[in-house]
């Protein structure tokens, strides 16, 4: 008593003089007093105002959490201690973002992450290579995995932060297509990721997306899938979060106008190396789909869909590409490609459906025509009809045929399209599918489309008219991309694998209904 009756006159005497409390050598006596809760207010006061560790750790934890004092404390604190460091972590990665603050929150949150791993915070570790993961930051991710070097862990006994190491590591592992160090993982630890929750949770997404694949399953299973649904879609996706997304999506799909049309095959994984895929956020998907034989005989479905991280969505033939950021939307009109639509927006310099007027109907809302005839008006509308797939929509009471403006009688010539008092109607409108074609070339030949307004083939945000709805269910099949088997073909083909590229066209071509089509499959006429 009478040594803590001279140490509280003493503070009180440094509090009214103002002396240097080092003099007294009395920070280890208000650490010892804080810490079994034997301090007078003052004395904590004054330990707080010296930075002493007890007393800002004691005022720290009997502050209202996440308040401004609990953060000006943790700061202090967080140089000394990890766990602080890594919940100042946490507070900044759960905080709400506002206007100012959206970014630099992240930034705080993986400054203390790396303070609380410098102060030996284990936990610390884990929470920033999770982040860094979920952020797309692989290098990262492997730099801070490496440190803990899971594979030398036991493969029993383990603690939570050893088992959230493992399930990171096998999730990189996957993201990354390195199927052998998943098997070395899962040979491992099989058993102590069986009794963990979270361990358990994983093999079971291992297992659903067939990370592991057993293909004599999946081969009786196209059998079937075959024959029931002839618009048939599979999704690959290279990671287990964009399987999650991918299947949200499909989810999503069920409220979308073609989702009668179109039926899905349950969602798998493809590791990333099976495709060399150039793929960045300005430019179109693009990969090497000889590759694609290595999943082909395990596909039920007629065309294939690859999520893949990054990368401009679009449709080649039978094979669909998009990335994780891709809206439902995105993913409908990119699905709409192979049922037979065509973008109403330009489409790039030089395209195929551009370089010429079309022979025969290929497209469901686009026909590319001759922009000016001459003769009988009624004999011209009766030959342009036969090269729109929507003639039947078409009124005879509605013009597709004008006089040109400035002709003489002697040159007179009728210019292709549908007046504008007739907006309101299907008819023949001009589409900007081919404005990238020189000016020369769209006074020869023009792309035209049915409806005067714009519709999703233009901006994917809007809806599917009801008029394109129609043609879908009237031109059932009749203008659907090849199956995948085709782009396999095309590879091979232009590989100068000539015996591979017939053997896929069979392939392709057993999945025509139609004697035409399946010969125009085996021709390689797409």
């Amino acid at each position: 008593m009478i040594k803590k009756w001279l140490v509280t006159m003493s503070l009180s005497i440094f509090l009214l003089t103002g002396l240097s409390t080092s003099s007294f050598f009395l920070t280890g006596y208000l650490t010892q007093v804080i810490e079994e809760k034997n301090h007078t207010e003052q004395q904590l006061n004054f330990g707080i105002s010296e930075n002493n560790e007890a007393a800002l750790f004691y005022a720290w934890k009997k502050s209202e959490k996440h308040s401004q004092n609990w953060q000006t404390l943790a700061k202090k604190l967080a140089k000394t201690k990890g766990e602080v460091a890594y919940l100042l972590a946490e507070f900044y990665l759960n905080k709400k973002p506002s206007t100012k603050q959206s970014s630099g929150k992240l930034e705080q949150a993986i400054l203390w992450y790396q303070q609380a791993i410098r102060l030996n915070y284990f936990k610390a570790s884990i929470a920033l290579a999770n982040l860094y993961f979920y952020q797309g930051d692989v290098l990262e991710t492997q730099k801070l995995l490496a440190r803990l070097n899971v594979m030398e862990l036991p493969h029993n006994q383990l603690d939570d932060m050893a088992m959230a190491a493992i399930i990171l590591t096998t999730k990189l592992a996957i993201s990354e297509g390195d199927t052998a160090v998943v098997n070395s993982l899962l040979s491992k630890f099989l058993t102590v990721l069986q009794a963990d929750a979270a361990g358990t949770l994983l093999l079971q997404k291992i297992t659903r997306y067939q990370v592991q694949p057993s293909i004599d399953e999946a081969s009786v299973d196209s059998k079937k899938s075959h024959a029931i649904c002839p618009n048939s879609i599979q999704i690959f996706a290279t990671n287990l979060l964009h399987l999650a997304q991918a299947e949200r999506l499909v989810k999503s799909f069920e409220s979308q106008p073609l989702n009668d049309l179109v039926c899905f095959s349950a969602v798998r994984y493809m590791p990333l190396p099976t495709l060399s895929c150039s793929s960045d956020k300005q430019n179109a998907i693009l990969c090497d789909e000889s590759k694609l034989h290595q999943v082909a005989e395990s596909v039920s479905a007629r065309y294939i869909a690859i999520m893949l991280p990054e990368g401009g969505a679009n449709v080649h033939f039978g094979v669909l590409y998009f990335d994780a950021e891709d809206s439902v939307d995105i993913v409908e009109h990119e699905i709409s490609h192979l049922l037979g639509f065509i973008d109403e927006y330009p489409l790039a310099k030089g395209h195929i459906k551009c370089l010429t007027n079309q022979q025969e109907v290929s497209a469901l809302n686009i026909a590319v025509l001759q922009s000016r005839y001459k003769g009988e008006r009624s004999l011209i509308r009766a030959s342009i009809l036969k090269q729109l797939a929507w003639a039947e929509q078409i009124k005879e009471s509605t013009p597709i045929l004008q006089i040109k403006d400035g002709s003489s009688q002697k040159n007179q010539y009728w210019q292709l399209g549908t007046p504008e008092k007739y907006d309101d109607e299907v008819g023949v409108f001009r589409s900007q599918t081919c404005d990238n074609n020189t000016a020369k070339e769209r006074s020869y030949f023009t792309a035209f489309k049915p409806l005067s307004g714009r519709t999703k083939m233009q901006y994917d945000e809007l809806s599917f008219p009801k008029q394109y709805i129609e043609l879908l269910h009237k031109n059932f099949q009749k203008f659907l991309m090849p199956s995948f088997h085709y782009n396999i073909a095309l590879a091979y083909y232009q590989q100068n694998n000539i015996a591979e590229a017939n053997y896929w066209l069979e392939k392709a071509a057993s999945w025509e209904s139609n004697a035409r089509r399946r010969k125009k499959v085996r021709q390689g006429d797409f």
